[in-house]
């Protein structure tokens, strides 16, 4: 299950992370055809570390990739003598998404013929290395997908160009505060959200109404719940669980779920001015000990989907999932749990965002194509190509009568970025994912998983 989820959450579905990129161009003629995929083949040197005599080395190798390229059409008119602004975009990895975000584009320049689209996109594992790379050559792409927890340090460089007046705008009329709020630092907003990943509850109505359970609103009620779901045989093996939440910090889901128990119960990673941990609290041991009850490593991988657990915590992208791997399950979205203190959902975000170095041209070209991209019709077309939940405050007409994106949608309310706007997050999410690896397997108790964790993170903060 972890290894699934973690690529919903670091390549947004469950693709191929095969190299790929196309060009998007307005032409000079009247539209023309749709797109043709082509896979092409090409000789690349990578640089790979390996172990030589005991002792890792990076070498270079010489490899065979397969490239995915989009034969381009015509898309616009343009008329003579008529400037064009090329703007720049680079994202990762996920070919539905990729095509999607592709034909977007084809749309804009045939709505706009004044701007040319370059699209281009590389594998999760390499784009953090392809944006500061580029930003270091000083030519970085217009258009950058960046992952949250990278845009502290790219603030910090000063890369990144803050968001017009417009833009503020209309994130503040048309968008859930969560979004203009993830977005800001040191009192400036660096983007649109691209895409968010709220892992809701999600239970199996079967399960439920089988032991006439009610659906929890709160964690109290949901512990309750699982009285009657958690369910052993007679030799004390386990039959089916009342909840299984992630064990494994694979894609740090473990200590994004957490996250939602740890914000519930008025608890925090680190202290407001990001300079110590604060979890090793009365809130965290709180949190600690519900959370192990909530999480199961003994759980079977998809414990869900194969009936053996009432329910999990996904994103809108899992609906797809379910029709394929268990078309006949029965399924129900929930709102985020009610904590004693608060009701949050601890969730990830990925950014739109320009970088400072393009021209005034480029960035006006860009926050205007983000701010179209951005719109209910089009976040609609993701929602049905990819499972994207649209993140505006109203949802597009054909999604009105559909149940599960509307929970999703009002589930945002409830959202919180599950990570600290920190420069070294990835660091931090580390070591608190691995000790909490160990409490779950009940190697350790709770009060040591908390002090062992919040000892490894002040370590990092006070290297920082």
């Amino acid at each position: 299950m972890e290894q699934r989820r973690k690529l919903a959450r670091r390549d947004v579905l469950r693709g191929s992370l095969a190299l790929g990129g196309l060009a998007l161009s307005a032409g000079l003629a009247a539209c023309g055809a749709t797109p043709t995929p082509q896979v092409v083949e090409k000789v690349v040197e990578k640089e790979v570390t390996k172990i030589v005599e005991g002792t890792p080395q990076v070498v270079k190798e010489t490899v065979v990739v397969q490239e995915t390229v989009v034969v381009e059409k015509t898309v616009a008119v343009q008329q003579p003598g008529q400037k064009v602004t090329e703007i720049t975009w680079l994202s990762h990895v996920y070919e539905p998404w990729n095509n999607a975000l592709a034909a977007q584009g084809m749309q804009y320049m045939g709505l706009h013929p004044d701007v040319k689209i370059v699209y281009s996109y590389v594998p999760h594992a390499d784009l953090n290395t392809k944006i500061t790379t580029s930003l270091a050559a000083g030519s970085p792409p217009t258009i950058i997908g960046v992952y949250g927890p990278w845009m502290a340090q790219l603030i910090d460089g000063n890369w990144l160009d803050p968001a017009p007046d417009e833009v503020l705008q209309d994130l503040d009329t048309n968008f859930p505060k969560v979004m203009k709020e993830a977005a800001t630092y040191n009192g400036k907003v660096y983007g649109y959200v691209q895409h968010i990943g709220i892992p809701a509850p999600i239970i199996d109505l079967d399960l439920y109404e089988a032991d006439s359970v009610a659906p929890p609103t709160s964690y109290d009620e949901l512990l309750a719940a699982n009285q009657k779901l958690d369910k052993k045989d007679s030799s004390g093996n386990w039959v089916q669980f009342g909840t299984t939440l992630a064990t494994s910090k694979a894609g740090s889901w473990n200590v994004i779920d957490f996250s939602a128990v740890l914000f519930s119960y008025g608890g925090t990673f680190l202290t407001d001015d990001n300079k110590k941990s604060a979890f090793n609290s009365e809130a965290g041991m709180q949190a600690a000990t519900i959370y192990q009850q909530l999480a199961h490593p003994e759980a079977p991988s998809d414990a869900f989907v194969l009936g053996k657990s009432a329910m999990e915590w996904s994103g809108p992208w899992q609906k797809s999932y379910y029709a394929s791997a268990a078309p006949k399950l029965r399924y129900k979205s929930l709102l985020p749990l009610k904590g004693p203190v608060a009701q949050i959902q601890g969730s990830y975000m990925w950014f739109w965002v320009v970088s400072a170095p393009a021209t005034p041209e480029q960035k006006s070209a860009a926050w205007k194509f983000l701010g179209w991209l951005s719109a209910p019709e089009q976040y609609a077309a993701q929602y049905r190509n990819v499972g994207l939940l649209p993140i505006t405050n109203k949802l597009p007409e054909e999604l009105a009568k559909d149940e599960w994106a509307q929970t999703f949608s009002k589930a945002l309310q409830y959202a919180r970025v599950y990570y600290a706007k920190h420069p070294k997050w990835e660091q931090i999410d580390v070591a608190i994912g691995e000790e909490m690896e160990r409490f779950l397997a009940k190697e350790v108790k709770a009060e040591e998983f908390l002090k062992t964790a919040a000892d490894k993170v002040d370590q990092i903060l006070a290297a920082s």
